[in-house]
């Protein structure tokens, strides 16, 4: 088995080595076939100057009778030799421009066959890693939102007053999308810290916005982003809340890379514990862009809440490589404008059931 799948590698090695010669040698064609109609055409037309330098030459001041007779004679026939070299000469940069012209059309078309075929295979490649994307599933339920008993005094304004939400269960990526997938959609990297398996950063709400319409045209899927309240929920552990101030442990070394740890960098995504729901750096590496506009809380409770219907701020959640573990508990909010793009700032999908 192994010996066959190695000739079968080794057969699409030499048929992708014999596309690009045969692509190669088609141009190499063209480019003779071009040179040489360019230097017949250039004979040609040199032909047809002596033609006109033989017509407008005039006959010599002291020859007049016998020898005008004569010099109008000879050329006559010197314009008509002239003029058989010229077509003739004429006739051999047409053919020869129709056959560069054919050996261009043959070159184009066996570039252009090789430029498909590495563009389906650049998007057949993309395809397979934006369906690499693992995910958990969340099971819907009820929490308490904000500043709940386990953040004790830590509570900023904006997470007051804790009031019940539900939601339903929902999808959410394991990692944060990571430079590998953004790349593999969007054929660029905007990070400050680059490597394939670290979080894409410096992106806007916007641009994610984006990115998330590319993706489910790859996929055919519908991912989104995380609502702010579902995020919550699943940063807390769903139904298996241990009642944590972080996101899996009260011990923020274990679960989150942040300033105290992180080395003022950005690290791969899950190199820290998940938490219970198998996943992670829902705090620390980068915050994360959610849905929701950022508005006040208030006492009611919410049924799948998604936020004021417009605003000035974005809200993004979880805390960063930067930051304090002040702003890494599972209630810490934080905004900007859409248009607002940082490193310490990436985001995470969500899919629906």
């Amino acid at each position: 088995m192994k010996k066959s799948l190695i000739i079968l590698l080794a057969f699409y090695c030499l048929a992708f080595a014999q596309g690009n010669n045969f692509t190669k040698a088609t141009e190499e064609t063209a480019k003779a076939a071009r040179k040489e109609a360019n230097e017949k055409k250039a004979a040609a037309e040199e032909a047809n100057k002596k033609v006109t330098g033989l017509k407008e030459e005039d006959k010599p001041r002291n020859c007049v009778s016998t020898c005008a007779i004569k010099w109008e004679e000879e050329q006559k026939n010197k314009i008509a030799k002239a003029e058989k070299e010229y077509k003739n000469r004429a006739a051999d940069a047409e053919t020869a421009a129709k056959k560069a012209e054919g050996a261009e059309a043959v070159a184009k078309e066996a570039t252009d066959k090789e430029v498909a075929k590495r563009d389906a295979e650049e998007k057949a490649a993309k395809i397979k890693e934006a369906n690499s994307i693992e995910v958990v599933f969340v099971e819907g339920g009820y929490f308490t939102m904000g500043c709940s008993s386990e953040q004790g005094s830590d509570c900023n304004d904006d997470e007051i007053p804790a009031h019940n939400v539900m939601v339903n269960g929902f999808y959410i990526g394991k990692y944060p999308v990571t430079q590998r997938l953004w790349e593999a959609v969007m054929d660029i990297n905007p990070s400050a810290f680059l490597g394939p398996e670290l979080p894409v950063e410096s992106v806007s709400w916007e641009e994610v916005l984006l990115f998330i319409d590319k993706l489910n045209a790859l996929t055919g899927k519908q991912y989104r982003l995380l609502t702010e309240a579902e995020w919550e929920y699943a940063a807390r552990g769903g139904i298996k809340f241990k009642r944590s101030k972080y996101s899996g442990d009260n011990n923020l070394d274990i679960v989150a890379w942040y300033n105290a740890n992180s080395g003022q960098t950005t690290h791969p995504v899950g190199t820290k514990q998940s938490n219970e729901l198998g996943i992670y750096d829902m705090n620390g590496n980068v915050w994360e862009w959610v849905q929701d506009w950022k508005g006040s809380f208030d006492y009611s409770s919410k049924a799948n809440p998604t936020g004021p219907v417009s605003g000035f701020f974005r809200v993004y959640r979880g805390c960063s490589w930067q930051d304090n573990a002040l702003y890494c508990r599972v209630s810490r909010r934080a905004g900007n404008p859409p248009d607002y793009r940082g490193p310490q700032l990436g985001f995470r999908l969500a899919l629906p059931p």
